[in-house]
């Protein structure tokens, strides 16, 4: 019989005995525990040794991983969540106890659907009570008219959306269909429904697509789109459902209110507002919420002093003559900078009401240190040009109030356009609380309930998704400098575009885009640049 050892704290890797263990009549010294504190005197070879802490390993990751989803689903079932969304599957019965019965409807039957539901609001009942078999009707009427027929899962996220909350799904998980369900629904009442998107194009592709959906149902469909007039925005603000952006939608309702003729208006006044369906929600009420929508107007100002104000920005020093508040986007004059300005501008004082000087100093500082070339704007065809630093893309029509763009102007050295004054304005987040109900989709916005329900009163609801998610998310990737990190990135492409597998790379910023771009051409590798 070998000698016993009692290991302990066994190793995790097969090594060999050290030599001082081994002897012609103890060959094989190791022993295999059978419980804590219990170990089998029977010789075990190192090799046995390594096939025994590797079989170890596998039973603890198992164990581990079932411990991990029993830790999941006992949190799942513990969440407001999970309770809310099992209410909905109640709905889902429903609609799936009807869908036989209208799918045996002819075309022309499931069409006049739409005038029976509306008769039916007209003798009193309600949208919940026509809910279930008008959600099965858009089911329908979507698999004959786009091929595309709604999981059981998107029936919950249509009725999250109609009962005025953000619904959260997943990538992939269909919300472009889902939105087609309670914009149907609220449109029976003919007073509009919004579908807001974050762009023109995506705004034209909706409404073209999910469009045939509601077309074929008999509601009207319109689309906002930038450079439209008012005559065919009035139109399609009239229509049953109406697809646009944000950015449309606010400037449409500063116009309006604006305007001193009734016969100018374009929107539904008045009650202009009544349901909307926001697109990636999250970033238009809380990423950019605060952002005002500005309207602006010429104001009778010096141009000439933007470009002397920007020599005398370019003469002082960051920390000596002024101070730099990044949090507040502020600057603010020191002692000894408002006697450099002074002396450069041969006026005794910056403030001065007949010669004030201070608002164009402070601008071209503002110019100077917060706004930068290919980050916050770009320079084409001489003018400059706001970059949106969420989606990266230039906003041609857009400019800085308040003699910022102007500053920034004469730092380039451009031709100064004119000075302009806010007439009218308002927040993302002021707008949309003027509907009496609100919705939205995104897959990111349970991180931000808090706010949602502080601002809005709208809570966020998890979709659960329709197939398990099989996705691996690879950690974070640290680098010490900008140049390793886009070398990383360029290995990556290259090794995916070996496989022929398509990438998309986002960067945060065009100067970015345009270096990484050279990296790629450098090596070979086609690519296209959407700046």
């Amino acid at each position: 019989m070998g000698t016993v050892l009692n290991l302990v704290n066994p190793p995790n890797t097969c090594h060999p005995p050290p030599p001082c263990l081994l002897s012609p009549s103890n060959k094989f010294p190791w022993t295999k525990p059978f419980l804590p504190g219990v170990f089998l005197a029977r010789p075990v070879t190192p090799i046995q040794r390594c096939h025994v802490v590797r079989r170890r390993s596998r039973v603890s990751a198992s164990l581990m991983g079932n411990l991990g989803r029993l830790r999941r689903n006992l949190q799942d079932v513990t969440s407001m969540n999970y309770w809310v969304v099992r209410d909905y599957y109640r709905l889902v019965q429903s609609v799936n106890a009807v869908e036989l019965q209208i799918q045996s409807l002819s075309d022309e039957q499931l069409k006049a659907k739409t005038s029976e539901f509306r008769e039916r609001l007209a003798r009193g009942e309600s949208l919940a009570d026509m809910q279930a078999e008008a959600f099965a009707v858009v089911r329908e009427a979507a698999k004959r008219t786009i091929g595309m027929r709604h999981f059981d899962v998107q029936i919950i996220g249509g009725g999250v959306l109609h009962d005025g909350s953000i619904a959260e799904m997943k990538t992939g998980e269909g919300k472009t269909l889902v939105s087609t369900l309670a914009a149907y629904l609220n449109a029976l009442t003919g007073e509009g429904v919004h579908v807001v998107t974050v762009n023109d194009y995506l705004a034209q592709r909706d409404a073209e697509w999910m469009g045939r959906v509601h077309r074929f149902l008999g509601l009207s469909v319109g689309l906002i789109q930038r450079g439209m007039k008012a005559e065919e925005r009035k139109f399609n603000y009239g229509c049953d459902i109406t697809y646009t952006n944000n950015s449309e939608l606010g400037f449409d309702y500063l116009r309006d209110n604006l305007t001193s003729n009734s016969e100018q208006l374009v929107m539904r006044w008045p009650k202009p507002f009544h349901f909307a369906i926001v697109d990636e929600v999250d970033s238009v009420l809380i990423d950019e919420g605060r952002n005002p929508l500005l309207i602006s107007g010429e104001a009778n100002e010096n141009a000439a002093r933007y470009p002397v104000a920007a020599k005398v920005a370019e003469l002082l020093v960051k920390d000596v003559h002024y101070k730099v508040e990044l949090k507040e986007n502020s600057v603010e004059l020191t002692e000894e900078g408002i006697s450099l300005a002074e002396m450069a501008l041969e006026t005794g004082d910056l403030w001065d009401e007949n010669d004030p000087w201070a608002r164009f100093v402070m601008n071209a500082l503002k110019a100077k240190e917060f706004y930068k070339r290919d980050v916050q704007y770009i320079v084409r065809n001489g003018k400059a040009l706001i970059i949106n630093e969420l989606t990266g893309r230039v906003e041609e029509k857009r400019r800085w109030s308040e003699g910022v763009h102007q500053a920034v102007e004469a730092k380039e050295g451009l031709e100064i356009q004119a000075d302009s004054i806010v007439v009218a304005q308002i927040t993302y987040q002021s707008l949309f609380k003027l509907y009496p109900k609100l919705s939205g989709m995104t897959g990111t916005a349970k991180t931000e309930e808090k706010e949602f329900l502080k601002m809005f009163q709208i809570p966020v609801i998890e979709v659960p998704t329709n197939l398990s998610n099989i996705r691996i998310d690879l950690p974070i990737q640290a680098f010490a400098t900008a140049r390793g990190k886009y070398e990383y990135v360029r290995r990556e492409v290259e090794d995916m575009f070996g496989q022929g597998r398509p990438v998309l790379v986002g960067t945060t910023s065009v100067e970015n885009s345009e270096y990484l771009s050279a990296l790629l051409k450098e090596w070979g590798i086609p690519h296209n640049v959407l700046n």
